[in-house]
C-alpha cells in the first residue's frame, strides 16, 4: 500500500471551484441546468462549486463535457509539486495566482 494522498489545500479547492463556477457562467447555465446536463443533483454541484466536495474523475469528465471544455481547463492553475525531489521540500499542491484564460482567449492568441 502507498502513502495516503496529500490533503487538497484550501487554495487548490478554491481555485478549482472558481474555475468551475466561471465555466458555468460562461456557458450561460443555471446551476440546475448544468447539474442536469452532468447527471448530478443541483445540491451536489453546489457543494463542488462551493469547494465543499471534490468530484471524482467521472464527475470531472462529465462537468468538462457539460461546459464543452477539457478537464485540464477545469483544473487550470492547480498543479502538484512532488516532494523531496532534489531538496525541493514536501509534496504540495501549487496554485497559480494568474486568472485562467478562456478557450476563446487562447484561440485568439
Amino acid at each position: 500500500m502507498g502513502e495516503p494522498a496529500a490533503a487538497f489545500s484550501f487554495q487548490a479547492k478554491a481555485r478549482f471551484a472558481d474555475n468551475l463556477y466561471r465555466a458555468r457562467e460562461r456557458a450561460g447555465f443555471s446551476q440546475k441546468e448544468a447539474a442536469s446536463r452532468a447527471a448530478l443533483t443541483r445540491a451536489r454541484l453546489d457543494k463542488i462549486e462551493g469547494g465543499e466536495a471534490i468530484p471524482s474523475l467521472d464527475i470531472l469528465i462529465r462537468l468538462a463535457g457539460t461546459y464543452s471544455m477539457s478537464v485540464g481547463e477545469l483544473v487550470e492553475g492547480v498543479t502538484w509539486k512532488p516532494g523531496w525531489v532534489e531538496d525541493s521540500g514536501p509534496a504540495e499542491y501549487v496554485v497559480s495566482s494568474r486568472e485562467p484564460e478562456t478557450t476563446t482567449q487562447r484561440q485568439n492568441t
